[in-house]
């Protein structure tokens, strides 16, 4: 019996689970809304509302409990509208709902008022052609009607005039008058939705913005060909015209003369000038997108740099093949020219002569030489990345590869026979015959060279003295000579003193290949470049650097 028993309260709990999740019976409460989230109606007015749930049960009461009486003309059909007798006394009204899927009622308490007018702020406004402008309503009235409103633009106070396409007002009260608007004066006008009989209105007067100039800054900049520079502009006038331009930039003040490709100006006004450009003026100029008989420009003077020499170093270098030796490049010039250079080897000067497999110059200016190289002369060429029609050589001697000397086996004495007495017939006496033991030539060992050292001579750093500005790149290079073909490696560090300790901005940096970064923000009006012997860290040649600041107009710390 008790088995039985447990059963049926496990089907029975079961039953109870499906019911709930097949939505027989519910776990939440009725929620009732109104049509624009209204919580009041005017007396002989209507209302629509909606509630959550299935079989739905509406009812209407003066009190909350839903058994107060309500006028005889105050009603809520079965679908949720509720009508408000016109004599109806109740200032607040309950809506009741229930529903089989919850034993707690919803209830919804609904105000009766009536309105008076409608506020609309601002007043008297003034809007340019191709603006908007947002206006509020304030609804008034008896025991606080709803502030909803629906809002329209007229040609006149009725609201029955037309406006011209674009010229229009959103839910939220924002106005938005047309560019092509020819009305010069407009009517706003907003209707209660509580009331409908009650709206109110205020006109706003239309006006044609003029634009008297453009105004392009910075002004009179100079900048380096390869670099880029922001520009903004300002558009002037009467009725606050937009302020958006389109930009153009032109080699002669009239918009009309072409540039290098590569140099343009993008639509937010960012000038960026080509590598290449040749022009040493440029004209920055932006027009007014709403009157495009209205310009404005400013001149940009292109600092263009210019490479005289290529100079590479060591030179007059003798070299066996199967060696390594390092070479660096000195670019100079006018206007602070880019200091990169390509590197090549060539059996001939020309450039053109082919060398042997494995005979190559990397990067960084470090040659290798095969073993098997057959050319008694190398050149190495360094040209410039900046002007490809600079370049400067020089030319290496290359000898036989040296061969590890033979190993020279060690001569093993000859062993020499123990001398003999012969016998003289008959046994007599007298003096024996003598014979002389051979005598051995030794040829005497070939002695081993002795081993050489490389030495560190001493480091030299090019170029020596140097001048840039902040937000610029210097490449430097370093040459390590000595005795016995010294490793050419060094390392290298940048200083605000000669003593190498002293401070520098966060981002000036110079890499393992000798390239120095000067932040936007360096302080200091000269640095200090060390190189420093990795085969001997006593040998250090050090290079000067004066810093001067890119941009006048930003000072000290412009680009932190």
């Amino acid at each position: 019996m008790k088995k039985t028993n447990r059963n049926f309260i496990i089907i029975a709990f079961a039953a109870i689970i499906a019911l709930v999740l097949t939505g027989c019976i519910g776990l939440l409460g009725v929620t009732i809304s109104a049509e624009n989230n209204l919580s009041s109606v005017m007396a002989g007015g209507t209302l629509n509302l909606r509630a959550s749930g299935q079989n739905l049960f509406w009812k209407v009461s003066s009190t909350n409990d839903g058994l107060g009486p309500v006028a005889n003309g105050t009603f809520i059909t079965q679908n949720g509208t509720l009508t408000v007798d016109a004599n109806e006394t109740s200032p607040v009204i309950y809506v009741i709902v229930t529903s089989s899927q919850s034993e707690q009622p919803a209830i919804r308490p609904i105000r009766i008022v009536t309105v008076t007018g409608i506020v609309i702020t601002p007043v008297n406004q003034s809007v340019a052609v191709g603006r908007t402008q947002q206006y509020r309503a304030q609804v008034a009235g008896n025991n606080n009607p709803d502030s909803a409103v629906t809002w329209r633009v007229s040609a006149n106070a009725a609201g029955t005039g037309s406006v011209t396409t674009g010229t229009s007002i959103n839910s939220n009260g924002i106005l938005t008058v047309s560019a092509n608007e020819t009305l010069r004066t407009l009517y706003i006008i907003a209707t209660s939705v509580v009331d409908t009989s009650k709206s109110g209105n205020v006109s706003a007067t239309v006006v044609v913005p003029t634009v008297t100039q453009v105004i392009v800054a910075p002004a009179n900049q100079s900048m380096r060909a390869g670099n880029t520079l922001q520009f903004s502009a300002s558009v002037m006038g009467t009725h606050d015209p937009v302020n958006t331009v389109t930009w153009r930039v032109s080699s002669n003040v009239t918009g009309t003369g072409a540039v290098t490709p590569g140099t343009s100006i993008s639509a937010n006004g960012l000038l960026t000038v080509a590598n290449s450009e040749s022009l040493t003026t440029l004209y920055v100029i932006a027009t007014s997108t709403y009157d495009t008989t209205k310009s404005g420009n400013t001149a940009v003077n292109i600092i263009i740099p210019t490479v005289t020499n290529v100079t590479v170093s060591p030179a007059n270098q003798t070299i066996p093949a199967g060696s390594v030796i390092q070479f660096i490049a000195s670019v100079s010039g006018s206007n602070d020219p880019n200091t990169a250079v390509t590197w090549s080897v060539s059996s001939n000067a020309a450039g053109t002569g082919t060398v042997a497999s494995g005979t190559r110059i990397d990067s960084n200016g470090v040659l290798t030489v095969a073993a098997g190289e057959t050319a008694r002369t190398l050149f190495v060429f360094a040209t410039s990345v900046f002007n490809p029609a600079r370049s400067g050589s020089v030319a290496v001697n290359i000898t036989a590869a040296v061969s590890p000397p033979a190993q020279t086996p060690t001569p093993t004495p000859p062993t020499t026979p123990a001398p003999t007495t012969p016998t003289r017939p008959g046994g007599g006496g007298g003096r024996p015959n003598q014979t002389t033991p051979p005598t051995s030539q030794t040829p005497a060992p070939t002695p081993t060279p002795a081993p050489t050292t490389p030495t560190v001579a001493g480091v030299s750093v090019s170029p020596a003295t140097r001048s840039t500005q902040t937000n610029r790149t210097v490449q430097f290079n370093a040459a390590v000579t000595g005795a016995n073909n010294p490793s050419t490696a060094v390392t290298w560090r940048v200083s605000s003193n000669a003593a190498g300790t002293g401070e520098i901005a966060p981002r000036t940096t110079i890499n393992s290949n000798g390239l120095l970064t000067v932040a936007p923000n360096e302080w200091n009006p000269t640095l200090y470049v060390f190189a420093t012997s990795v085969a001997d860290p006593t040998k250090t040649a050090m290079a000067t650097v004066t810093v001067t600041n890119a941009n006048q107009n930003q000072g000290p710390n412009q680009g932190s």
